[in-house]
């Protein structure tokens, strides 16, 4: 259910807040949805929630307001369909038909080195800093938000390790608590490090030895052996 605000967050028409949504389901218009979807993406990542506006999103795309309106019914439901995109874009390096065939190290470093260049991203961090203060007024929205980003990459690869536990690859009790011990180890400090200013953003290259690196840690400590 769309959270009812008082705020810019909330941002709807009189019209539009009559009509329904069509978020779900396959877009009738594909090239449209992804130019709205890329439109918000730049003015989210750049503005935040609160000061985006419909209007420029909807200048970028080329469409109308009434477009988006229709589409995603408010500006919350907009930008959550923003963040699952970028949840299914890094998710495809785990479990989508790229990766079909490939071992189970293969897809993982895929799958890290997708998700260490997003949150090294500059503007990523620069939209995560304006956003914090919308999400801490507006928790309800903070839960959404989580649930269909971080949260769904997080329940994603505990799947993948929770299959690999059932093919005897892995030991593993607790696939989501495994998952996060993947992620801390991909992680270490380097993005609080970043978000801080203490240090530049990593290079690919740097990227990748740290995936792999972490990778290979989680995998001596959870491979089945014998």
């Amino acid at each position: 259910m769309s959270e009812k605000l008082s705020s810019p967050i909330d941002e709807q028409t009189p019209e539009a807040a009559s009509k329904t949504p069509h978020p779900g389901g396959r877009p009738r218009d594909p090239e449209k949805h992804q130019a709205i979807l890329r439109a918000a993406r730049k003015v989210f990542f750049t503005k935040g929630l609160g000061s985006a506006a419909i209007e420029e999103i909807a200048q970028r795309a080329g469409v109308s307001k009434v477009t988006i309106y229709n589409r995603f019914g408010d500006k919350p439901t907009l930008f959550e369909a923003v963040v699952k995109q970028q949840s299914d874009s890094m998710s495809e390096m785990l479990i989508g038909k790229r990766v079909e065939g490939a071992d189970l190290k293969t897809r993982l470093n895929g799958f890290g080195e997708a998700l260490l260049a997003f949150l090294f991203d500059p503007d990523h961090v620069s939209m995560e800093r304006i956003l914090a203060q919308d999400l801490a007024e507006h928790p309800g929205l903070a839960h959404r938000f989580f649930a269909v980003g971080p949260g769904q990459c997080r329940e994603r690869l505990a799947n993948v390790l929770a299959e690999a536990a059932k093919r005897g690859e892995l030991t593993i009790d607790n696939p989501i608590e495994g998952a996060e011990d993947l992620l801390s180890l991909w992680k270490g400090f380097a993005d609080l490090e970043f978000r801080l200013h203490a240090r530049a953003a990593l290079e690919q290259g740097e990227i990748a030895e740290r995936v792999a690196r972490g990778t290979d840690k989680f995998l001596q400590l959870y491979q089945t052996t014998g």
